[in-house]
């Protein structure tokens, strides 16, 4: 029943660890003689192929690990040349705006009322060929003038000429034949009634009085004839420069609503001290 022969032991193996992919042979018993050589052939193969296999996966973990779309770092592209062209995106140097002769000779009268001893839209002015006369007015202190001022228009020279009838500002103010009328206003102590014509040299003449006072009411000439318009514009009246008679009118001719401001008139002058030379 038993078998004469005696049983293999187990201290005669060498246990080797099999890495995947790799083929070894069977083990030779202790008790036969093996070569040392011959015996660690088997290992060195089992552990060149594991090194081999540790060092590909650790090549492949360099390069990127989690599938194809971590792709290898490309190199960087070589900066775009410089290019001496301007780019379209930038502005183009803004180039000085042109002015007409309009537009100048408004801010040569700015600079000419800047000035003026009076404030430009408290006095009435008065254009003469190439001379303003500034009539009455508030001085930069606040109170009111009687000073007429000259003004050479082409020098911008200002000097004194003489004195009004009487303090006086906000009067409704229209020029005709070289003189000027002055309608109501304010004389620092009373609103005025009268309508006053006015002329360079001369003493002031009273043309006719209004039915109430009034004070920064428009006027001006249409036809002939002057026609004064309340501040609020509830009001209108006809006057007749040479008999002196004043009639109350229902509507007066739009171009009284238009009529030319202080600044308007002196822009007018700088144009034509200009166009004379």
């Amino acid at each position: 029943m038993f078998s004469d022969r005696e049983p293999r032991s187990d201290r005669g193996l060498l246990l080797v660890p099999v890495l995947p992919g790799t083929k070894l042979r069977s083990v030779e018993p202790a008790e036969q003689h093996v070569a040392p050589s011959s015996r660690m052939l088997p290992v060195a193969i089992a552990v060149g192929g594991g090194l081999a296999l540790i060092a590909g996966a650790v090549l492949l973990f360099a390069r990127g690990t989690g599938g194809a779309h971590h792709a290898a770092p490309s190199a960087a592209p070589a900066p775009a040349p410089v290019s001496s062209t301007p780019l379209e995106h930038r502005s183009p140097p803004l180039a000085p705006p042109h002015l007409t002769s309009q537009q100048r000779a408004r801010a040569a009268a700015r600079r000419l009322a800047a000035r003026l001893p009076v404030a430009l839209d408290s006095t009435a002015l008065l254009r003469v060929g190439s001379k303003l006369y500034a009539v009455g007015g508030v001085l930069p202190g606040g109170s009111l003038t009687d000073r007429i001022w000259e003004i050479d228009v082409g020098t911008g020279r200002v000097s004194r000429g003489g004195r009004f009838v009487e303090p006086l500002t906000g009067a409704a103010a229209a020029s005709h034949g070289g003189e000027l009328y002055l309608a109501g206003g304010w004389t620092g102590e009373t609103l005025a009634t009268g309508v006053l014509r006015w002329s360079p040299g001369q003493s002031s003449q009273l043309v006719t009085r209004l039915p109430h006072a009034l004070r920064g009411a428009s006027a001006a000439f249409v036809g002939g004839a002057l026609y004064v318009v309340t501040a609020d514009g509830s009001e209108a009246f006809q006057v007749d420069i040479q008999s002196g008679t004043l009639t109350r009118i229902s509507k007066a001719p739009p171009a009284v609503a238009a009529s030319d401001s202080n600044l308007d008139v002196l822009t007018d002058a700088v144009l034509a001290a200009k166009a004379s030379g």
